[in-house]
C-alpha cells in the first residue's frame, strides 16, 4: 500500500521535531520512522517532539505502528517522547501508547509545557 501522510522533520538541539499533517497509514508512519532514524543522534540521548496538533490523524494500524516506532527509538537513545496534540486525539493515542514504552511519554496541547519536560529530561541525561 502507498504511504499516506505529509510531514516536515528537523533536528534542533538533540530533539527531533516532526510536523505531521493529513491522515497517516502504517506505511506513512514507517516512512517517518526511517527519516527520524536518519537524523537522530546516534551516540547521545535525544528527544522526540511531535507536533500533530489537530492537523494529523491515524488509522488504527498506524497507531500500532507508532507504538513500534517509539519502542524502536527508545532502544536507540531516545529518552523522552512528547506530542503536541489536541484533546480529541489524546485519548486514542493514550490507549495505544501509555504503559507500552519504557521512556517518559507526554501529550498536551501546551507547547511550552512539553518543551520544558523534554529539556528537563535531556538536561538530566
Amino acid at each position: 500500500m502507498k504511504s499516506h501522510g505529509d510531514y516536515k522533520i528537523e533536528l534542533l538541539n538533540d530533539v527531533v521535531h516532526i510536523f505531521p499533517s493529513g491522515g497517516f497509514n502504517e506505511e506513512g508512519i514507517r516512512e517517518v520512522r526511517d527519516k527520524v532514524l536518519l537524523i537522530a543522534p546516534t551516540i547521545k540521548p535525544w528527544g522526540l517532539f511531535e507536533h500533530p496538533k489537530d492537523l494529523a490523524g491515524l488509522t488504527p494500524e498506524a497507531a500500532e505502528e507508532l507504538l513500534k516506532s517509539y519502542q524502536m527509538f527508545s532502544n536507540r537513545n531516545c529518552i523522552v517522547v512528547a506530542l503536541e496534540v489536541c484533546s480529541t486525539w489524546q485519548g486514542v493515542i493514550d490507549k495505544v501508547i501509555n504503559g507500552n514504552i519504557d521512556i517518559p511519554f507526554y501529550q498536551s496541547s501546551n507547547l511550552w509545557e512539553l518543551e520544558g519536560l523534554i529539556n528537563q529530561h535531556l538536561s538530566c541525561a
